[in-house]
Formats: structure tokens, C-alpha cells, sequence
């Protein structure tokens, strides 16, 4: 299914939140934040919602610099 990520068109082939990231290669999840159809997502839902097509996620990542 196609879903937008950060603005960009994905092909996605899985179903959850953390399919996605396991499909991305997202594999520190330590302090990402991550928004669908602007909605923020906990963390604790990750493993349980179901991504749909034409969703817009938003990944947050913390960036190092000073």
C-alpha cells in the first residue's frame, strides 16, 4: 500500500507501526516521536495500530549538534 512518510511516497508491505520501522530500518527508537494524519502515536501502540492506505506519517528523530 502506498502511505506518505515525512512528505515522501512509500511503498509500505506490511501492517503496524512497527513494521514500518522494522521496514525502514528505524532501529533506535529511543526519543522518536511519530505522528499519523497528525495524530501522535504513543509508543505503547506501536506493535497494535494498523497503518491504512493514503496515511500520512510523521517520524521525529532526535539530531545531534550544538
Amino acid at each position: 500500500m502506498k502511505i506518505t512518510i515525512n512528505s515522501e511516497e512509500f511503498e509500505f508491505k506490511g501492517k503496524t507501526i512497527e513494521d514500518l520501522l522494522n521496514q525502514k530500518k528505524i532501529v533506535n527508537l529511543k526519543g522518536i516521536a511519530l505522528a499519523i494524519n497528525e495524530n501522535v502515536i504513543p509508543k505503547h501502540d506501536w506493535k497494535s495500530y494498523f497503518l491504512k492506505p493514503e496515511d500520512e506519517v510523521l517520524i521525529i528523530k532526535p539530531v545531534q549538534g550544538g
